[in-house]
């Protein structure tokens, strides 16, 4: 069972996580937190078994109960543009936390939401818009990282993994989530203040960043394929096509499929 005791004891950010619901079970820690009143903002919601996860695409997200971190981020922005961005931010610090508990380990970002470990998934992330009238409300990041669990069944077995299966180590899923926290409040900071350096560190670590890849333009690949040149200051995935002309799409339009 998640010990919220010791997390509270170990948690050193500003205002990320200082509030945190805890549940045994739940449907969707993102559909739990939409039903918030009144958040606070920086609110995470934890469950240690999340039956009905979901992941971009509606694909579901499964999880072993106890074994991994299923969570959602509530954050109060002025604004909700940008929000690939944002997603990415996060993922962004997904990777540079996981990095450090590896010795030797290929991790890389897939657009527009997950996170890629020797070429398997480790972490998704699903980011939804709640509006209240013409007002933005809240923007929920929900997360799902495996941490603890050592066998995958059906076709994940093929296309997951977990921290515990690459190192062979059970890790505190208390102190892992306090290092998330504390970068991603960090990188949460730079997308508000509309940060180039974010952008600048996040591109490289994109699959198929400056190689020649297929999209797939709203279900359907294309024909031709473009130099992936990363995401703009607006969020936007950007490639140069065959004419040597920019093309920008926005993330709910395009997949990148890397050979």
């Amino acid at each position: 069972m998640f010990d919220n005791k010791l997390f509270q004891q170990d948690l050193t950010t500003t205002w990320l996580g200082q509030e945190l619901i805890l549940l045994e079970e739940i449907d969707s820690t993102n559909n739990y937190a939409k039903k918030i009143e009144k958040a606070v903002p920086g609110t995470v919601i934890l469950a240690e078994d999340q039956i009905t996860g979901k992941g971009q695409y509606k694909k579901i997200w499964t999880s072993e109960p106890g074994k991994n971190l299923t969570f959602s981020i509530v954050f109060t922005p002025t604004k909700a543009d940008r929000i690939s961005l944002l997603t990415l931010a996060c993922a962004s610090a997904i990777e540079d936390v996981v990095c450090k508990y590896f010795d030797d380990c290929s991790i890389d970002l897939k657009w527009p939401n997950d996170v890629i470990c020797d070429g398997k998934k480790i972490s998704g992330l699903l980011t939804e818009v709640i509006h209240n009238g013409n007002k933005i409300d809240r923007v929920i990041v929900g997360i799902g990282l495996n941490v603890n669990q050592e066998k995958f069944e059906g076709e994940l077995s093929d296309t997951a993994t977990a921290m515990k299966a690459i190192s062979g180590k059970e890790e505190s899923r208390e102190k892992l989530l306090c290092d998330l926290l504390v970068r991603i409040e960090y990188n949460y900071q730079r997308w508000v203040n509309s940060s180039i350096d974010l952008i600048k560190e996040i591109n490289p670590k994109l699959q198929g960043y400056g190689d020649w890849i297929t999209l797939e333009v709203n279900g359907k690949p294309l024909s031709d394929k473009n130099k992936f040149l990363g995401m703009n200051e607006l969020g936007s995935l950007q490639v140069l096509n065959k004419e040597l002309g920019v093309d920008t799409f926005s993330y709910e339009q395009i997949r990148v499929l890397v050979d």
